[in-house]
């Protein structure tokens, strides 16, 4: 058993990793280049905890929609013109991934992944982690047929770990959110999923693990990694040495630079996300809302209502795009009549790490022997942040806990970006 972990990342993948592996008996230090305090993707997002919308961003006719939007700031999916090789690699790459037969691949590899995500929240709450939960359901609601039924053969695997999609017509819907237009014809009633106040889950998260006995080092961005032959020893973060056995990088869009540092770059990628928060009580809701056709995420909270939406490549910066924002806004007005479409909401950006073909990367970082990685997960972070700390908890215990999960995890391997060529018989 490894004694000494370090994870890079204190955000809901590291966390939940940390906790897990302080669970298992190591001795955890988690290194973070924030200051401290909930930051980033893993609490400017819907919050949602979704195993029936666990699909990967790359879709049949996906990135052709996008490009038919590109002359519009405020669509749903917009690819930002640039001309730096590593952006236009990646579209590229994502492009390819763009058909049915990946996207089924990809679908049903979600879905194995998903069957304890349930499960594994309420040991969260078991184990005495305070965070903001709603169990009250979901609802996908659309103006059209056509994209509902879309959404139905999408949402249909899932079916088999018992996430299941029941249609409902326009009135039904009301019957159950009043606050919903007469524009909205029909919808999906999905009653297993789940919601959260995503900056509570993180402080949680961090609370419990220093209770644990977790050392964090805040304010330490990673600039180094050292080995000796297919050994990390250490990282060098914020001017100090950290040793370990074992490192996990878990740093979210960052993880693809720190994988180049240690010698197996990885095409991780930023998606940059958009959202707001509203105090305003113009619109009531129980359920989390996915406004179909617009691709936005509404999340009733205890204090506030949350808007969440919009895919944007091309962009690493929080640099927030008003026309976004305000489409946003004006979008959700069409399905929630009482919310004002003249809103001029202060919101904020948060980058998905993303990858080609839509799924995460989990696992040994090929050519490492004690380097893992968890990052690339979308939009998914938090749906999946407890089942990811499962997956690096079996890979580090080995034995019969590794052979439970690994054809579960073998869909995630960091394995698959590295080409052929660069592969040494150790790596396979």
């Amino acid at each position: 058993m490894t004694d000494n972990a370090v994870i890079v990342g204190a955000g809901v993948i590291g966390l939940a990793t940390a906790h897990r592996l302080a669970q298992d008996g190591l001795a955890v230090t988690v290194v973070d280049a924030a200051g401290g305090g909930a930051a980033g993707a893993s609490v400017h997002n819907a919050g949602w905890i979704v195993p029936i919308m666990s699909t990967p961003v790359p879709a049949p006719g996906m990135l052709g929609q996008a490009f038919r939007w590109m002359a519009h700031r405020d669509s749903p999916l917009y690819v930002r013109p640039s001309p730096r090789p590593e952006h236009v690699r990646f579209m590229i790459n994502m492009l390819r991934h763009c058909n049915p037969r990946a996207f089924a691949s990809g679908v049903e590899a979600l879905t194995s992944l998903n069957e304890r995500t349930l499960q594994l929240f309420d040991e969260y709450e078991k184990d005495g982690i305070r965070f903001e939960q709603h169990r009250v359901g979901q609802l996908l609601v659309f103006t059209t047929r056509h994209t509902m039924e879309e959404y139905r053969a999408a949402t249909a695997p899932m079916e088999r770990i018992g996430h299941t999609a029941a249609p409902l017509t326009g009135d039904e819907l009301r019957d159950l959110e009043p606050a919903l237009s007469r524009q909205v014809l029909t919808g999906l009633h999905c009653p297993q999923e789940r919601h959260v106040d995503p900056a509570s889950l993180v402080r949680g998260l961090e609370d419990r693990c220093r209770e644990l006995g977790v050392r964090f080092l805040h304010g330490s961005p990673v600039t180094g990694i050292r080995s000796r032959g297919r050994s990390v020893t250490s990282v060098l973060a914020g001017g100090e040495e950290v040793t370990g056995d074992l490192f996990v990088l878990a740093a979210g869009v960052h993880t693809g630079s720190l994988s180049r540092l240690a010698g197996r770059p990885l095409p991780i990628r930023p998606g940059k996300g958009y959202g707001f928060d509203d105090t305003s009580g113009s619109v009531t809701l129980r359920h989390s809302v996915y406004l179909g056709e617009a691709k936005v995420a509404v999340t009733p909270l205890s204090d506030r209502l949350r808007f969440a939406g919009t895919m944007e490549f091309g962009s690493s910066d929080a640099t927030i795009d008003p026309h976004r924002l305000r489409g946003i806004a004006r979008s959700a007005h069409t399905y929630l009549p009482d919310f004002p479409p003249e809103s001029q909401p202060w919101g904020w950006t948060g980058l998905r790490p993303m990858t080609p073909d839509g799924l995460p990367v989990i696992g040994p970082l090929p050519g490492k022997d004690n380097m893992l990685v968890a990052s690339g997960h979308s939009m998914l972070g938090v749906t999946l942040a407890p089942v990811t700390a499962d997956i690096i908890s079996a890979e580090i215990s080995g034995g019969r806990q590794r052979a439970d999960t690994a054809r579960t995890a073998l869909p995630f391997s960091p394995q698959r970006f590295i080409p052929r060529r660069g592969r040494t018989t150790a790596d396979g």
